[in-house]
C-alpha cells in the first residue's frame, strides 16, 4: 500500500502572501490544524494553527516560516506516513515528488479508512489476543497452530506491554468461531488474554469457564 494510492487534493494550500486570519479561516472550514505552504507549487513548509495564533497581527501575511516541513514521497509505503502523522500529531501530511513538487496530502481522518483496510476490519472472522515473552515469539509456530484448525491469519498486530515487557499479539483469523484455535493455543501453554467472536456464537471455552466459576462459587 503506497502513499500515492491515498493522496487527496481536497485540503487547500497557503501562499506566503496569505494572511494569518485567512489561513485560520481555512483551517476552521476544513477542520484541520495544519496546511501546506507552497511557492510555485513547491512545498515550503507546514503551517500550524499554533504558529498562526502566535502571530502578533493576524492581518499580516504569513511569509515563509521555513521551520517545519514534514512530508513523504509518493512511492513511500503507507507505514511511513502513519509514523510521521502519529509522531508529530499532524492533521495533514504533504505528499511531494523528489524535486519537492506538491502532489497532495494524506489527512489524519483518512487514517481510519486506511487502518481499517490494513486490519481487514470488514472481513468476517474473529479476533484474539496472545501474550508471549519476546524471546518465545515465533510467527511460524503461531501460524501453524492456526492453520491446523483450517483457519488463516487475516491480520496480526503486535505491541509490547511497557509494564511487563511481554509481547501482545492481536490476531484476526477467518473463522467466526475461534474456540478450536483458542483451545489449541492453550494446549501449547499460550496465554490467551482476550477473544472476540460473533455475537451469539456458541463458545465451548466460555461455557467451560462459566461452569468453573459456578463450581467455585458453590464451594
Amino acid at each position: 500500500m503506497l502513499v500515492k494510492d491515498f493522496i487527496t487534493k481536497e485540503p487547500p494550500v497557503l501562499k506566503s502572501f496569505d494572511t494569518g486570519e485567512y489561513a485560520l479561516a481555512l483551517m476552521d472550514d476544513f477542520k484541520l490544524r495544519h496546511l501546506p505552504l507552497l511557492g510555485d507549487n513547491i512545498y515550503k513548509c507546514l503551517v500550524s494553527e499554533k504558529d498562526l495564533l502566535a502571530m502578533p497581527d493576524l492581518s499580516l501575511s504569513i511569509g515563509e516560516p521555513l521551520l517545519f516541513a514534514p512530508s513523504v514521497l509518493e512511492n513511500t509505503h503507507i507505514h511511513e506516513a502513519l509514523a510521521l502523522i502519529s509522531r508529530y500529531q499532524l492533521s495533514l501530511l504533504p505528499v511531494v515528488t523528489p524535486e519537492g513538487e506538491y502532489k497532495g496530502a494524506i489527512t489524519r481522518e483518512q487514517l481510519i479508512d486506511i487502518l481499517s483496510e490494513l486490519c481487514n476490519s470488514e472481513t468476517a472472522g474473529s479476533v484474539f489476543v496472545l501474550e508471549v515473552m519476546p524471546q518465545d515469539y515465533s510467527l511460524t509456530d503461531i501460524a501453524r497452530l492456526i492453520e491446523s484448525n483450517n483457519a488463516h491469519v487475516l491480520n496480526l498486530l503486535s505491541y509490547t506491554d511497557k509494564d511487563t515487557g511481554r509481547l501482545h499479539l492481536i490476531i484476526k483469523i477467518d473463522l467466526e468461531d475461534a474456540s478450536p484455535v483458542i483451545r489449541s493455543f492453550e494446549r501449547f501453554n499460550y496465554t490467551v488474554l482476550y477473544y472476540f467472536m460473533k455475537k451469539g456464537m456458541v463458545d465451548d471455552l466460555l461455557q467451560r469457564r462459566v461452569e468453573e466459576l459456578v463450581r467455585y462459587m458453590n464451594i
